[in-house]
């Protein structure tokens, strides 16, 4: 064979799981240390899961399909392998559409879990939350329905060989548009995005914090709109491929692993702040909290930036909440640490209470203590 490009999509296809898996790996380590795993750790579990199966297909697919060579070198395949680059082009499909779903289910329920009540984020959490599930259904109904009847995704190379008397190929099966349905996916999948990115800027905007903070958090930000673009050049790549003249010499479908990788880095690195820090106890010291408005008399204090990119905080505004509807609704919990019962005594300890000493007779203060909080129900302390 000629030119090939097929090893440098199957560098890409190997490299981009790797780096997911070393996030995760880091994630998982962060939330160990601050003890509050949850439901966005399972979802991200379940993510990398798929996309591992979404590469060992993709790897297959890329193989048996020559993918990478140009197609004036190729010999004709056989019915058989065209078989089989046609199972592994729709195993590839089933699994593409539930892996980025279960990735975006993960960074909402992250921020269920950060307990910003004010309601346009509640409203907007709720909206993309049904979106990212309508999302998920239907284009994976759509997958498995995309041909009539539905064997003829991947059957067709063995049920085309009849010919009618003009020497054409009768066709016994019938599809969707395949461009019309992955430019339309990809455009919703975009949409959601954008959707998803602002919302946590939104928890942070009009609140003082220090610089070291700010530019924590504005790279912790940035990753969003990283997956966002590699989405969006997956569109331009896809189209690329679909109206090329050789397709077989196009790998733009490597788009299909390097943009749900790069969405798990994104949704790994704000659940990362108990590990960095371990690493770096001085950049993330205990002197970043910081302040909702300019003028704190007319103001209640809004959580500290540990509280929303850290875990490692479960006070807000002077008091412990319980669960909300939400979280109820959708299995979801606070993010909480072992620093709680000291930071709820702590808290407790600037209402102090006196009484009367037996030896001297004076009134003498003593810590108040917290029942009502450390007996709550709906918040253990011990999880």
């Amino acid at each position: 064979m000629g030119q090939s490009r097929q090893t440098d999509a199957l560098v890409i296809i190997c490299l981009f799981p790797v780096l997911a898996t070393i996030f995760v790996g880091a994630r998982t380590v962060s939330r160990y240390l601050g003890r509050n795993f949850g439901w966005d750790d399972w979802l991200i579990y379940l993510s990398l899961l798929l996309l591992t199966g979404q590469t060992l297909t993709m790897y297959e697919y890329i193989i048996h399909s020559n993918t990478g060579y140009h197609s004036s070198d190729l010999v004709k395949q056989t019915i058989d392998q065209q078989l089989l680059a046609a199972k592994w082009s729709f195993a590839v499909q089933m699994l593409y559409h539930p892996m980025m779903g279960a990735i975006r289910a993960s960074i909402i329920a992250f921020l269920f879990r950060v307990k910003d009540n004010r309601w346009p984020i509640h409203i907007a959490l709720h909206i993309v939350f049904w979106i990212n599930i309508g999302y998920m259904v239907s284009t994976t109904f759509v997958n498995i329905f995309q041909c009539s009847p539905i064997r003829y995704a991947y059957m067709r190379p063995a049920m085309d060989q009849d010919l009618d008397a003009n020497g054409d190929v009768i066709k016994h099966g019938k599809c969707i548009n395949s461009l019309e349905f992955i430019m339309a996916s990809c455009g919703l999948s975009i949409f959601m995005d954008l959707i998803i990115i602002p919302i946590p800027t939104a928890m942070v905007w009009n609140l003082h914090m220090e610089k070291k903070t700010k530019i924590a958090v504005v790279v912790i930000m940035s990753m969003g709109w990283i997956a966002t673009a590699v989405s969006v050049a997956r569109l331009i790549l896809y189209y690329e491929r679909f109206t090329s003249t050789d397709k077989t010499y196009d790998i733009g479908l490597v788009a299909s692993i390097v943009e749900p990788s790069v969405g798990i880095i994104a949704a790994c690195a704000p659940a990362m702040k108990a590990l960095f820090k371990h690493v770096v106890p001085r950049y993330f010291s205990s002197d970043d909290s910081y302040q909702s408005s300019t003028n704190p008399a007319k103001s209640a204090p809004r959580q500290s930036l540990s509280y929303h990119f850290g875990m490692d905080k479960e006070m807000a505004s002077g008091r412990i909440e319980g669960l909300s509807r939400d979280e109820e609704m959708y299995g979801m919990r606070p993010l909480r640490s072992v620093d709680s019962r000291e930071q709820i005594i702590s808290m407790a300890g600037h209402f102090p209470t006196r009484t009367r000493s037996m030896k001297t007779g004076n009134s003498e203060p003593i810590e108040a203590v917290p029942k009502h909080v450390l007996r709550s129900s709906s918040y253990n302390l011990e999880d």
